[in-house]
Order: structure tokens, then sequence, then C-alpha cells
């Protein structure tokens, strides 16, 4: 077992996260802190950190190098952006550290830091195509890839905490100064010609993090979840407007807002308002995935740090790391898309239904991680809640809910997600559909010796039989999916026989 700690040195906060990582390279976020600095504050007229700002950035470094110690952490990596970067006396702060803790700091040039938030992002989601931005304190990244590939890149010198001192957008501003902003902005913007090229904002960093928290509470969406959320470009420019008409004190109770963060806010998002204006995106996509995550994949696979699939990369990770029985789980994946494929004349659903069954198969298990005891509550919260990147919110909710109904169809609380959430009406049929073939496979491999190899159903008017093949005598899966009929028989409104091939 390895365990690595990274060390994000910002323009605004220090953060820590610490990843354990088996033999096998699966791995899982054990600690995720934060501790705001503002280190891009403390630059003074000369642009020199002042003292107050690195012995502030020296103190939290030391605590958590000694949190690292006390987790038992084997490899420490620390690194530098914006604030530290431009300080004239940058390297007395990257010395301090060093006197201080023995850990060496690397300064990120502004191209480093941009091409290891590409990195976190492209495994971080499916979108193969898109517009990246990572706004810092200071800085505001650009990356614009095709085919999971960088084709443009640009590092901008300016973020929330420096134009929020800048204009002086703190608390209430006034609207001449919102204007001036705003013009900044699209000037700055402007000067880019290839933004317009991408069809979707992807958003990392902790104001876009910030914003999606605002708009879930604003529009009580489900699931609580940040990653992978989607929100219009209109209703970024709602709260843009409604926020900016607040005091610091009024948006400090804000629900959702970090208290930390509520006078960085309204540059925060208007920043990412007119982004959205230049590059003519309807909405913006906000990922959790940060150069921190960048390093870490660097720090896994050296030599190439870009996953081959994002979605089968995080699903096997959550199997291996909390070693499920694999085995049984690939033969239920693999017996309930081979019942899709042949029961496709009666539901008719297609490629990404299919992807649906498959990914709930995987993960049907996955609340064991909890108990066994109300195994479907524990498997719908740890599919929705767990680090398992690489589908949209909808196709979450959705997996979650199949997953949850390897036993028993489980809709509980699915209507709130129609009502708040991404989920449509239809995809509550959906899950009643897909969920017999996912318990009828469930069975077919109950004893989890693996008795059932393959299937095959034929299909006349009103019935269906399901002759099931094998090595091994089968008659515990025979008569285990013998008891999934009836709930297949209601869904689909044909008689199903499950006998041996």
């Amino acid at each position: 077992m390895d365990r690595i700690g990274i060390i994000d040195i910002g323009s605004n906060s220090v953060r820590l996260v610490i990843i354990d990582i088996k033999e096998n390279r699966s791995h899982h976020l054990i600690e995720n802190l934060k501790r705001t600095v503002r280190l891009r504050s403390g630059l003074d007229d000369g642009g020199l950190l002042s003292e107050q700002g690195m012995d502030s950035a020296v103190e939290t470094i030391s605590l958590f190098v000694k949190f690292c110690q006390a987790r038992r952490v084997k490899h420490i990596v620390a690194v530098a952006t914006a604030a530290v970067r431009r300080a004239a006396n940058g390297r007395v702060l990257v010395d301090r550290i060093f006197k201080q803790t023995g850990i060496q700091t690397q300064v990120l040039s502004g191209e480093e830091e941009a091409y290891l938030g590409y990195i976190g992002l492209v495994n971080s989601v499916t979108e193969t195509t898109g517009l990246m931005a990572d706004l810092g304190g200071g800085a505001l990244k650009l990356v614009g890839f095709k085919d999971r590939l960088n084709q443009n890149s640009v590092t901008l010198d300016f973020g929330a905490v420096s134009l929020m001192e800048q204009y002086d957008l703190a608390d209430l501003p006034a609207q001449q100064t919102l204007r001036t902003f705003e013009a900044f902005l699209d000037e700055s913007f402007s000067q880019i010609p290839w933004l317009s090229n991408y069809p979707k904002l992807i958003g990392i960093g902790g104001t876009f993090r910030s914003l999606a928290r605002v708009y879930r509470h604003h529009v009580n969406y489900l699931p609580d979840i940040t990653d992978g959320i989607t929100i219009p470009a209109e209703a970024v420019e709602e709260l843009y407007h409604i926020l900016s008409a607040m005091s610091l004190e009024e948006r400090q109770r804000v629900p959702g807002l970090e208290r930390a963060r509520a006078d960085l806010i309204v540059t925060g998002i208007g920043i990412i308002y007119r982004l959205l204006q230049a590059s003519q995106c309807p909405e913006l996509m906000v990922s959790a995935s940060s150069i921190r995550d960048g390093l870490f994949f660097r720090h896994v696979y050296p030599r190439d740090p870009i996953l081959f699939n994002v979605l089968t990369h995080h699903t096997n990770n959550l199997i291996e790391y909390h070693n499920l029985d694999e085995n049984h789980l690939r033969r239920v994946s693999n017996l309930a898309v081979t019942l899709f494929d042949q029961l496709e004349p009666l539901h008719g659903l297609g490629s990404a239904e299919r992807r649906m069954l498959l990914i709930a198969s995987l993960l049907h298990e996955l609340g064991v991680v909890v108990s066994v005891e109300s195994l479907e509550k524990h498997t719908l919260y740890t599919v929705l809640n767990s680090r398992f990147l690489g589908l949209a919110h909808r196709e979450r909710v959705i997996a979650a809910y199949l997953a949850a109904s390897h036993d028993q169809t489980f809709l509980a609380g699915l209507g709130d997600y129609v009502t708040h959430g991404p989920v449509a009406p239809e995809d509550i049929v959906l899950v009643k559909k897909l969920a017999p073939l996912l318990q009828i496979a469930h069975s077919l491999d109950r004893s989890r010796a693996g008795a059932v190899t393959h299937v095959r159903a034929n299909l006349t008017p009103g019935l269906c039989e399901l002759k099931v093949f094998g090595p091994e005598k089968r008659d515990l899966e025979v008569s285990d999916a013998a008891r999934r009929a009836p709930a297949f028989e209601a869904e689909y409104g044909v008689k199903l026989v499950v006998m041996p091939g």
C-alpha cells in the first residue's frame, strides 16, 4: 500500500489531499483539507509577498506536513502556482518551506499548471471535446481539447482575487465598476480566437465549485453532487446579477456559499459569465477535478498519465479498491447485457441504456462496503456519492437506482430527482424495464461459482423461453431465476420460463 500527499499552494488557499494507492494501483481519496491563505492578497506594490502572507503559508504547510506524517504518507508532492510564480520573492517562500518542513516545492509555470489541470479533467469526464477553464485566485487557465487531446492553451494573468482587488468588488460594487470590469473581460477574451471552437465549457477550481453549490441551493437541485453538474448559461447570468446586487454581509448568508469566498464570488462568477458569452457555450459543466488530480495521475502513470477509458477506469477502481467479488460482478454484467441484447425486440432500448445496465451490474453490490443489511439503500447511496467519475448526473442516478434494484425494484425517492433534478418521468419507466434483467442475471450467478456461462432467449408471441447453459449443475441458478418471472411478466407482458439448456 502506498499513500501520497499532494499540497497545492494556490493564490487563494493551500490544499492537501491524501490518496491511498494499492499494489494494483487502485486508489481512494482519504483526506481533503483546505486553508484559506490569500497569498495573492499578500503582494505589495512591488510585487513582493508580504511577511504576513508567507508566515501564514509556511505555518499551514508545516501543519499539513505534520498531518501527512501522522497519517503515514510515504510521498509528499508540493507545488505552487500563480501567486508564488509571479512574486519577486517567491523563491524566498520556497526556501522557507524547505527549511521548515524539508519539503521541496515545485513552482509551476503557467503552461505546466494548465497541463496538469487538463490531465485531471480528461481523466474525470467522458466529454472528448471541450473548453477547460481553471480559475484560480491569480490566473485563469484555458485549454481547448478535441478527441481528448490538447489543441489550444493559454494562461491569462488575472484571477478571482486579483480582479476583486483591482476593481474593488469585495463588497457591493457600483454599476459603473461592474461595467468596467465586464468590458475588461470582454476585451481580454476577444484576443483568444479559438474560444468559440468548443461546444461545452467545463470549469474546475474553487470558484466553479462555489457557483455549483449556490446554484444547487438556488433551484433545490438533486442529486446533491457538485462534480458533473450542468448549469445553463442563463442561470449563471441570473446568479451573477443577484449576487452583484448584494453587500458582502448579505452574500455571507447565501445558502451554499462559504463565508471565506463571499468577497470573491461576484468577481469569480463575473469571469465565468463573460467567458460563457465569449465562448458562446449554452451551458457550463462543473468538474471537481483539479491540478491535484493531474499530479496524482502523473505520479501513478508517469509514462502516460492520460487514461484510456475514464468510465471503465473509475468503475474498475471502485471494484478493486473495495475488494468486491470481481468475478461475480463481471459474470452478472455479462449475463445482463446478453439478456439485453437478446430481448431487444421486447424493450426496444439502445446503446446508452445498455451502458447504464452494464455499469449498474458491475456496481450492484457496492453497498456491502457499508453493510449487507438494507443493501439496496447502501448501494444507492454509495453509487451516488462515491468518487465515481464519467457519468452525467442523470446517468448516475439511473445507474444507482438500477444497481439498488438487483434483488427487488427499488424506487424510493426517485420521484424527487424528477422534480428537482435531471431525471425525466420516462426514466422511472426505464429503471423498471431494466431491473428485471439485472435481477435475472444476478440469480444466474447466485452460487457465485460460475455455473452459468451463457443464456439463450427464444421469443414467441406471449412467451420468453430462457435456456441456461453451463458446465456444472445449475439447479439453484435456474430456480432462483425462475423466481423473477412475475416481475419480468409484469413489466414486459410475456410469460417467462427458465430452463436448463
